[in-house]
């Protein structure tokens, strides 16, 4: 699977204006269907369905994940964690409030609480994953 470094610009410009939400409303997205998308848009898959395809509310997702161990540990059965300095354009990363984001080259870009994208230094993310090659 080779990874498509370019793909990620009109992804993220596409996603500007969305908003943060669970449900399956157009143009809405929690972290993990954003990242979701983003790794589909990077590699053309979508590890993160697996588990973002069961929930359309925050007490569904919540659910979701608590029978996974939360959100590490099933971003982990489905991505292969990695070093985050190896993290590259279009992986996932974890910040410390539980968002997943992803990595965008010199930083990692993440879902607002009301709607948009919002961008942080690299530095602000605890765990990396990528692509789970089998």
């Amino acid at each position: 699977m080779t990874r498509d470094h370019h793909a990620l610009i009109p992804f993220l410009e596409e996603r500007e204006d969305w908003v943060f939400g669970y449900g399956p409303q157009p143009r809405t997205h929690d972290c993990a269907r954003f990242c979701d998308a983003g790794v589909a848009a990077v590699f053309g898959t979508h590890p993160l369905k697996a588990f973002t395809s069961q929930w359309t509310t925050m007490r569904g997702a919540r659910r979701v994940l608590a029978k996974h161990g939360g959100m590490a540990p099933a971003v982990s059965e489905v991505m292969t964690s990695i070093d985050l300095t190896l993290a590259g354009r279009g992986d996932v990363g974890l910040l410390p409030d539980g968002q997943l984001v992803l990595f965008d080259g010199e930083g990692v870009v993440g879902v607002r609480a009301d709607h948009g994208l919002s961008r942080l230094p690299r530095a602000n993310a605890l765990r990396a994953w990528t692509i789970r090659i089998d």
